[in-house]
């Protein structure tokens, strides 16, 4: 792990890439903009967003160099030095480690140990650093907006800005109060962080693409391209619909419904926006509540909100965070 002193040498000759892994709505964007105005040298940032709504994975780029020359580019980030990942349910539905140097960081809002994540990722090649950032934003801010804490972490493990760079970024970013709670969130994240260096020093000279990948030829509607473009209606040759997109996994708690209270009001399933209430039909010809669909079940609480019986609850998935696994334990386990 650099320092500040070996980081400022770095970052003369070199740029210094950062890829941030968010859902819609967790202040991906924000971390990036941040990482900007914190840096004491040139750098850029811009975002990818595929589609734009509360809870879709987002992905965030930034290049940081002391040399403004070498910043110029307005790609999207292949070889990262530090990604981070605002949520763990990211960890096995996006490449989040793709184009990772080895001795790259991986810095991650999980209650996961490091030898989990390895597990997850398939790569033991990078360093690893983990923060409980969902239970510090409910703790301070009353809110899972882990963006600001996740900095915190990166701060821990690149150096590439203080915590007075950063505290002063985001006192002109957000309002005095909100401003005050995220300072302390950050400070915290820093105490909070726990890291798994691996001791590979990383390449700063790797930034080099992906190959290229073209659609291929042969695809069912290739050859009979109407104006409007392919749209394919058989579902059997290319599965299509929301039933494909696991959306359960996008929020942070799971929906409990206790079937002994449910007096099968309905209210639930007529505000559900992602038709994730349960009901079938009985033997008295009524329609009955019978469970909640997790595969698409976001935890938007709508339900929770309108039950008058108090039937719905709710449970964050996430548990007590684990620290580093030590030495010992590893090479027991190896």
């Amino acid at each position: 792990m650099y320092d500040r002193k070996q980081m400022e040498e770095i970052l003369k000759e070199n740029v210094v890439n950062l890829r941030f892994h968010a859902r819609g709505g967790q202040g991906g964007v924000t971390a990036s903009n941040l990482c900007v105005e914190a840096f004491y040298g040139y750098g850029i940032c811009q975002p990818r967003f595929g589609a734009e709504r509360m809870g879709s994975p987002t992905e965030s780029y930034v290049r940081l160099s002391a040399n403004e020359d070498l910043i110029r580019s307005n790609e999207q980030v292949y070889a990262p030095h530090f990604v981070s990942v605002l949520d763990p349910s990211l960890l096995s539905e996006v490449d989040v480690i793709a184009g990772v140097p080895k001795g790259g960081w991986l810095i991650v809002n999980t209650a996961l140990n490091q030898q989990e994540i390895q597990e997850i990722v398939g790569r033991k090649d990078i360093n690893i650093a983990t923060i409980d950032a969902t239970r510090i934003a409910l703790e301070v801010l009353g809110r899972n907006i882990t963006n600001t804490i996740i900095l915190g972490a990166l701060i821990r493990v690149s150096h590439l800005f203080t915590l007075d760079e950063l505290a002063d970024a985001v006192m002109r970013r957000f309002k005095d109060n909100i401003a005050a709670k995220n300072v302390e969130a950050i400070k915290q994240a820093i105490e909070d962080t726990c890291v798994y260096d691996i001791g590979i020093q990383m390449d700063f000279t790797q930034d080099t693409k992906i190959s290229w990948q073209q659609v291929e030829l042969g695809l069912p509607g290739y050859k009979e391209v109407d104006k409007a473009g392919v749209w394919y209606c058989d579902e059997e040759t290319i599965p299509v619909g929301s039933d494909q997109v696991r959306t359960g996994s996008w929020g942070e708690w799971d929906i409990i419904w206790d079937e002994e209270t449910c007096t099968d009001c309905a209210q639930c399933w007529f505000i559900c926006p992602d038709f994730a209430i349960l009901r079938e039909k009985g033997e008295d010809g009524k329609y009955h509540m019978i469970g909640i669909d997790r595969e698409h079940c976001k935890s938007c609480q709508n339900c929770l909100e309108v039950c008058p019986v108090n039937a719905i609850s709710k449970q964050l998935k996430q548990g007590p965070a684990s620290c580093a696994v030590p030495e010992e334990e590893l090479k027991e386990a190896n």
